[in-house]
């Protein structure tokens, strides 16, 4: 029974994203009209329709003209409430971030822009509508709407709903916009000993390059108060003076993907990226050997970004 009304949710779901993809397809920028604004009662609205059936039924039965006007009376704030929710929606522009990245099981945090010319009231936005809602009071003002990233990999943007209940609550007007973006999901970084480890042994090394690179032997032009007198007093033939370290240059690091599958995998991702990111820190060079392909070592935001989607998507 169960798997049954599994299928049909899935069933309904899909019939209705192909039905609304026909009504609006994805866009980086969308103005919400009469064609994507959909209007349904809420659970008070249902409640007033059935008070209206009810009085206009009570009136009738018993000829009380003043539960008629009553009756009508409510009926005419119902048709305002319809046509100022409609207009509460109408003519909002909307559009996001195109560029989005987050790591699994964050909360990414999209940033909405909605733009109208006239003051809008009550304005909501969600993604899923198990989230809380963010709310826009003001026009020409952007929001920051949650979105909830559970696997790495590259996905589009889900539906943006902006709805609101303006003005007395009977009606929720929704739109379900398809706004094409996409954003990115990287493996959570896991603590790894070898980073660590990597570096007590490139400290090592770079002490030993300072003790063997400390003094020289003298160039005609040096500065006489680098000279070491001492040294010089006992071999006069071979004069030396001090010499400042020289930075060695960093011995570029290789991160090595394992073949593997499953969990080891994903442990094998997150250990990966933690490593990219302590190296990128540190202004390390490193490199990145995932599959059959390699990047070659680098650093900077740029080669950060690359390699972690190159985690992402394998």
């Amino acid at each position: 029974m169960k798997h049954l009304k599994w299928r049909f949710q899935q069933w309904f779901r899909q019939r209705l994203n192909n039905w609304l993809n026909k009504r609006q397809p994805p866009a980086r920028q969308v103005t919400l009209s009469q064609k994507i604004i959909y209007i349904l009662p809420s659970r008070f609205g249902l409640w007033y329709i059935l008070l209206l059936i009810l009085l206009y039924f009570l009136g009738t039965n018993y000829q009380n003209n003043l539960i008629l006007l009553m009756s009508y009376m409510l009926v005419s704030v119902l048709l305002l409430a319809l046509v100022l929710a409609w207009r509460n929606l109408h003519n909002i522009t909307v559009s996001c971030a195109p560029v989005l990245s987050a790591y699994a099981t964050e909360t990414l945090m999209v940033p909405v822009a909605l733009q109208t010319p006239e003051p809008k009231q009550q304005i909501q936005c969600y993604f899923h509508s198990q989230q809380q809602p963010s709310v826009l009071a003001d026009a020409n003002l952007h929001v920051m709407v949650p979105l909830l990233a559970e696997n790495r990999g590259y996905y589009p943007l889900p539906r943006l709903t902006v709805h609101s209940y303006y003005p007395f609550g009977l009606f929720n007007c929704k739109s379900m916009l398809m706004l094409d973006y996409h954003f990115w999901v990287f493996p959570k970084p896991l603590p790894s000993e070898s980073v660590e480890a990597l570096a007590v042994d490139r400290g090592t090394k770079n002490q030993i390059a300072e003790d063997y690179d400390t003094i020289r032997s003298y160039h005609p032009g040096d500065s006489l108060k680098l000279m070491l007198w001492k040294r010089l007093a006992r071999d006069p033939d071979n004069p030396v003076v001090k010499h400042a370290p020289s930075s060695p240059v960093p011995e570029p690091d290789w991160i090595t993907i394992p073949t593997v599958t499953g969990a080891a995998l994903e442990v094998a991702l997150s250990k990966a990226c933690y490593m990219m990111l302590q190296l990128e820190q540190r202004s390390k060079p490193y490199g990145l050997r995932i599959n059959t392909k390699s990047i070659s070592p680098s650093c900077g935001q740029q080669h950060l970004q690359r390699c972690l989607r190159e985690l992402a998507l394998c």
